[in-house]
């Protein structure tokens, strides 16, 4: 049986010209990071 993990989504750094930001998300199952990066970088191109 599987346990439901909360999602923690934290921001640690953030620019002053709000052109770069550094978020962390956890926990992820194993591999999942790797999908939603992937995912993410899609998007923003």
């Amino acid at each position: 049986m599987s346990e439901e993990k909360k999602l923690k989504i934290e921001k640690v750094d953030i620019a002053e010209g709000g052109r770069y930001g550094k978020f962390v998300c956890e926990p992820l199952d194993r591999g999942y990071g790797i999908t939603l990066g992937n995912s993410l970088r899609r998007i923003l191109l």
